[in-house]
Parts: C-alpha cells; structure tokens; sequence
C-alpha cells in the first residue's frame, strides 16, 4: 500500500498529515495526524488501521479497514479520544 496516496485522500477528508513514512519490508508505514494519533500502513496484505498512543505510553490498536469511510471514522474517535486524555 502506498502511504502518499492515503495520505492525499485523508488531506482531501480534513486531516492534515505531519508526516509519513512508506512502509518497507522492514517495518510498516506511518501517517502521522497528530503527536498521539497515527495510520499505520502496511507493505502487503491487511489494511490500514489508525493507532492511538496512550497517556500512559501505551498503543491502542483500531480495526484494520479497506474503505476509507471506516477508517475516516476511527480517526475522528482517536483524535476525540486523544482530546479526552489531554483534557484530564
């Protein structure tokens, strides 16, 4: 999967990347929305799913999805929930 592409269409949904990384064979790829909110984009196989790093450090993993209104919609709960934990 291509980490620049998804990236152009979250931009064109409001979401403006930070920055990202493609994924390799290595490691998977990266979209960065905010400091604690990311897609994870993977070489083969499954598809994206956003990742939350929690106040405690921690990585709360989203379903993987194909169509982007899914994903669209995991990212609006991470970020309100990123919110949350920056509000206590």
């Amino acid at each position: 999967m291509n980490a620049q592409a998804l990236a152009e269409k979250l931009n064109k949904l409001g979401f403006t990347p930070l920055a990202l990384s493609e994924p390799s064979k290595k490691e998977d790829g990266i979209i960065v929305i905010t400091k604690g909110v990311h897609v994870q984009v993977p070489l083969h196989g499954e598809e994206p799913n956003v990742v939350l790093e929690t106040d405690k450090g921690e990585y709360e993993f989203y379903d993987a999805h194909k169509k982007i209104t899914d994903l669209v919609a995991d990212l609006n709960a991470a970020l309100k929930e990123e919110q949350a934990l920056l509000s206590r």
